[in-house]
């Protein structure tokens, strides 16, 4: 067998691949110093071939003069170094609203509990980093962006300067200030909660954005359905134009190649639509019903309309709805259940797995209350980001596209559009309801 070298391997990590030793690997392929060059073809030997050829093994050469080796090695920029890239320590900044003080007033958002709460996730996660990892090196220092009238303050107050990585803050307006502020300097921002944050990902290569955009999660459609599939794509009917979200699904049907039939009305119209709902769909197949709209009022009417007719001609239906379906107060559940309702998102919680329980406990041990989403968002971009800066360095950093993971709340699947801009995440969980009342998800890394 032959490997061919890549940029981020090292003869170690090649030698743990194939379960044969570095001394194997360099003997085999006359290796000077256990040095392997990018893009050099390895032959790979048997495990014990060293053992078992030693008449093979070269005889010490004799040691080059230090400055002579030193400059050949400098020379030599194929070669990856992995360690160059490591940190020594993290100098890591956690901006946050926790409603400081500033000129004697509190400014207290709504919001600021929840803030709180991604907090405590936080530093539980930084516990359980701490003791995997003896020898983790971190600084942390968490800023109360409402200590301060602007985060250009805290810009020009020089507290960033000396960060490897920031994490928020979590408004896209404040982001921008601090992306900017990085600009041309080694510093990584990750912006944890805005999912609107996107944009600034363009022209920053140091820019991870956290949460996935609305396209990507709509992408989570074509994970369940394909160009042979009877589709029909449901939509509100509006004076001012369609929705974005229904704009947003036809460009991701379209992009899948999947023919769909098209149904948009006034709610107004009520039952009157229901020959049109009917005149969509097949019998004999799975209707794969897309339903495009936020409107709390709208998707009740549509589920109505489409359980009478599954009750009345039995039509086998399918529906796809949105994120902001699990919120609705006003509609029926059962409906979700009965037309098996899939929607693509990125956060939610799987309480039957381990991973989830052992969470569960510290958290009710250390704070003496019930995590939040938030403390399930926290905990998972904290590990995830330092775990992989600390063990990888800017391996991670430069290459954040091979570290797929599936976290508590979220996976994380990162992806870029040219090195020259930042990374996007584009992992969802597709959530099924089904008919027993009970759901279930399907992980998905999508690009």
């Amino acid at each position: 067998a032959t490997h061919t070298v890549r940029w981020y391997e090292t003869l170690s990590s090649i030698a743990k691949k194939y379960d044969v030793s570095e001394e194997d690997i360099a003997l085999l392929n006359n290796l000077v110093n256990n040095k392997i060059k990018v893009r050099e073809k390895l032959k790979i030997p048997y495990k014990g071939y060293a053992k078992s050829n030693p008449s093979e093994i070269a005889p010490d050469k004799p040691t080059k003069d230090i400055f002579d080796q030193e400059k050949e090695e400098a020379e030599e920029e194929t070669i990856f170094d992995r360690r160059k890239g490591m940190y020594q320590k993290i100098n890591a900044k956690l901006l946050l609203p926790l409603g400081g003080k500033y000129n004697g007033e509190q400014s207290l958002p709504q919001e600021s509990n929840h803030f709180m709460e991604f907090y405590q996730g936080f530093l539980l996660a930084l516990e359980e980093l701490k003791e995997a990892n003896t020898t983790l090196e971190l600084d942390l220092e968490v800023i109360d962006t409402d200590s301060y009238p602007n985060i250009g303050n805290i810009i020009e107050s020089g507290k960033l300067d000396n960060s490897n990585i920031i994490f928020g803050p979590v408004f896209s307006e404040n982001l921008e200030l601090v992306v900017n502020y990085t600009k041309g300097k080694d510093i990584y921002v990750v912006s944890p909660m805005d999912p609107k944050s996107d944009y600034l990902a363009y022209g920053n290569p140091h820019f991870f954005q956290v949460s996935t955009p609305a396209t990507y999660q709509q992408r989570g459609i074509l994970s369940a359905i394909n160009f042979m599939s009877d589709v029909t794509l449901v939509y509100e009917e509006r004076d001012t134009g369609t929705d974005q979200i229904a704009d947003i699904t036809k460009e991701v049907l379209n992009s899948g190649n999947i023919r769909y039939k098209q149904l948009s009305y006034n709610i107004l119209k009520g039952r009157s639509i229901l020959p049109e709902f009917e005149s969509t769909l097949s019998t004999g197949n799975i209707n794969h019903v897309v339903v495009a709209s936020n409107s709390e009022a709208f998707v009740s009417d549509v589920l109505r309309n489409l359980n009478l007719l599954r009750s009345r001609s039995q039509f086998n239906i399918k529906v796809y709805g949105t994120p902001q379906w699990r919120n609705f107060e006003s509609v029926d559940v059962a409906y979700y259940h009965q037309m098996n309702l899939n929607i693509s998102m990125q956060y939610y919680i799987d309480y039957s797995r381990e991973q989830t329980k052992g969470f569960l406990a510290k958290f009710r041990a250390l704070y003496n209350s019930e995590p939040s989403p938030y403390a399930f968002q926290a905990y998972d971009i904290a590990y995830y980001f330092l775990h992989n800066t600390w063990n990888e360095g800017k391996l991670f950093l430069e290459n954040a596209n091979h570290f797929q993971s599936e976290m508590l709340q979220s996976d994380y699947n990162f992806v870029r559009d040219g090195k020259n801009n930042g990374y996007i995440n584009t992992a969802v969980r597709r959530v099924i309801y089904k008919p027993d009342f009970s759901t279930s998800d399907i992980r998905g890394f999508f690009r």
